[in-house]
């Protein structure tokens, strides 16, 4: 009989990178049984059975801030309760909790109301570092987020995080002992869809999806962008799926060279960024955004790794973006305001062609077969 798993999140299964990780390990882990169970603001297709109604974060912000503060310091909160007693009435033997939004305490509750069966847990977002830093709502938590971090990470029966940068910042903040563990993608995701190049010379056509974390950085590298193509004769187009931004925020001189396209499913995006010459991911200069951009990992990386194009990184030379870029060898980084250090870094991306073992190589040392062996072994140890 499979082991079976009790999965909690604190989104829906089919929202956003933490969605797209989660799914590429369940899926591929046989050997088990998952009960995905999630808080939302609506019931996700294929996933009915799991939902537990809205969570208490968002909505009205007094109401927010009062709730969710009470949540970071162990104070009551009836609608943790009713989670929480939901997951306990669960047929499994182990929990799998998501630290993310309400996931942290409801990981805490489990650990402290059963002993019977272990509490893994996952983070792909530090607590404070990443949702009261970049909240004007919740940024002045941190000190309560912090504790309730540290007190979890120590009493789980096991943690895997998103990133060495992530596994040296908790060693050092709690003594824990953590695991990275990615998304997973096979062998045969990699150049399912070839480049090739637009028939039109005249245009460097660069692919974006997902968001963007600080529009002022932004605007200077589209700025860039568009000096770069025309220092080559060519005219600049920047195409982005999914993002938060609108026309409004560009400046009326930049707003022909961008166009902006609704959200796809990562099966319709990939095409569409196979076409590109190359693509874009951020992370933020920011001081309060240092220990975000030092642990947590682009999940758009994984479907720039898929559609086979070279990557312009942008941020701060500690990132994770940095590192990831630097360890695969498929893009090139931007970590400064200089636009002379941009123009180079963009001529080095534009260098960078697709080569089959090069970003097979990337993804075996990122997204391989080893982040379900971790998991594996966390969730089922015996090997049942």
């Amino acid at each position: 009989m499979k082991r079976k798993i009790c999965l909690f999140t604190a989104h829906s299964p089919q929202t956003g990178g933490g969605g797209v990780i989660l799914r590429s390990l369940t899926a591929h882990l046989s050997e088990l049984s998952f009960d995905w169970y999630y808080v939302a603001g609506s019931v996700a297709a294929g996933y009915e059975k799991g939902y537990l109604g809205r969570g208490i974060m968002g909505g009205a912000i007094l109401k927010d801030i009062i709730a969710t503060r009470k949540m970071l310091k162990q104070q009551q909160v009836p609608e943790v309760d009713a989670i929480v007693n939901a997951l306990l009435q669960a047929n499994c033997d182990a929990y799998w909790i998501v630290t993310h939004n309400e996931g942290l305490r409801v990981a805490a509750e489990l650990i402290k109301r059963q002993t019977s069966r272990p509490v893994h847990v996952t983070v792909h977002d530090d607590w404070a570092g990443a949702l009261c830093a970049r909240s004007v709502r919740y940024k002045y938590m941190k000190r309560a987020a912090d504790k309730l971090t540290v007190w979890v990470l120590q009493h789980a029966a096991s943690v895997d995080v998103i990133s060495t940068g992530m596994q040296a910042y908790y060693q050092k903040m709690c003594g824990v002992e953590t695991i990275v563990c990615h998304r997973y993608l096979p062998a045969d995701a990699i150049a399912r869809h070839p480049y090739k190049a637009s028939a039109d010379a005249t245009q460097l056509v660069v692919g974006h999806i997902g968001s963007i974390y600080d529009k002022k950085d932004f605007v200077s590298f589209l700025s860039m962008l568009v000096q770069f193509a025309q220092s080559k004769g060519q005219t600049a187009m920047l195409k982005m799926w999914g993002c938060h931004l609108s026309m409004g925020d560009i400046p009326g001189a930049l707003q022909g060279n961008i166009t902006f396209y609704p959200t796809l499913p990562e099966d319709k995006a990939l095409p569409e960024l196979s076409q590109c010459a190359f693509v874009y991911a951020m992370y933020p200069f920011a001081p309060a955004l240092k220990i975000f951009g030092a642990t947590s990992l682009p999940t758009k990386l994984t479907s720039y790794l898929q559609a086979g194009r070279p990557v312009l990184g942008h941020g701060p030379a500690d990132s994770t973006l940095s590192s990831f870029l630097k360890d695969t060898g498929i893009g090139a980084m931007w970590n400064s305001g200089d636009q002379r250090a941009g123009f180079a870094a963009l001529e080095a991306v534009s260098r960078i062609s697709f080569d089959t073992d090069k970003w097979q190589r990337a993804r075996v040392v990122y997204f391989g077969e080893k982040n379900l062996q971790v998991m594996s072994q966390f969730l089922n140890p015996q090997g049942e």
